[in-house]
């Protein structure tokens, strides 16, 4: 996969910088596997000329495993999964400003993945593969089918106006003293910021998924030019 024409690269959100101080993303099992396996090519001296074709050759061997020979994998998958889900919630919770503040309410697609993963649970799948499972059934589904979920988004973003605007009421009320109408102001571009950024959190999970598999493409791509 290569990188897209300037022309479609400038119709891309533009990403804000990275938080150094957010936890890491979890790790898959399938992950966990391939540095076993490069931990094995170095403890047997085996030098890998190629890095497309160890990934490739490991990646085979990784689908002819049993359940039995995943197992310890998928226990270190499901630890750090544990490990993020914690680490995450903290993070959050040291930047979630006022607690008091309604929480923007999650678009059709989020819905929808949240009841895919439900589906998921259990079948021992990891959470990339799952992203990319849930992506290519919502893109093949049919209006008709997302209607559900694009009315209870209609649903919950009602309720959100409502909460938000109440919230911001209360918010004003308690400026006092300075020009009240340049207070307000500032509070409100505070707050539509703030707004944004909870509308990333989710999307930035998935996204950083999705820039893994890019990275590894595109350092796969180079490593192919460097040997012709």
């Amino acid at each position: 996969m290569g990188r897209l024409p300037a022309a479609a690269a400038k119709g891309r959100k533009k990403k804000k910088p990275k938080d150094v101080n957010r936890p890491k993303r979890t790790t898959s099992a399938y992950f966990y596997y391939m540095a076993h396996c490069r931990e094995q090519a170095n403890k047997s001296g085996t030098t890998i000329p190629k890095v497309s074709d160890f990934t490739k050759e490991c990646s085979e061997k990784w689908k002819a495993l049993t359940a039995v020979q995943k197992k310890p994998f998928d226990e270190k998958a499901a630890k750090d999964k544990a490990r993020y889900v914690k680490e995450m919630s903290d993070y959050k919770q040291k930047n979630s400003g006022d607690p008091n503040k309604p929480k923007r309410p999650q678009s059709s697609y989020f819905l929808f993945l949240n009841d895919f993963r439900v589906k998921m649970n259990g079948k021992g799948i990891d959470h990339k593969e799952i992203l990319r499972l849930a992506g290519e059934e919502w893109r093949k589904m049919t209006d008709d089918v997302k209607k559900p979920y694009e009315k209870r988004n209609r649903e919950e973003k009602k309720k959100y106006d409502v909460a938000i605007a109440e919230y911001k009421k209360r918010s004003g009320e308690q400026i006092k003293g300075a020009p009240s109408v340049k207070k307000a102001k500032v509070v409100v571009e505070e707050e539509e910021e703030d707004d944004e950024e909870e509308a990333d959190d989710d999307e930035e999970e998935a996204e950083e998924e999705e820039e893994a598999d890019e990275e590894e493409e595109e350092e796969d791509e180079d490593d192919d030019e460097e040997d012709e």
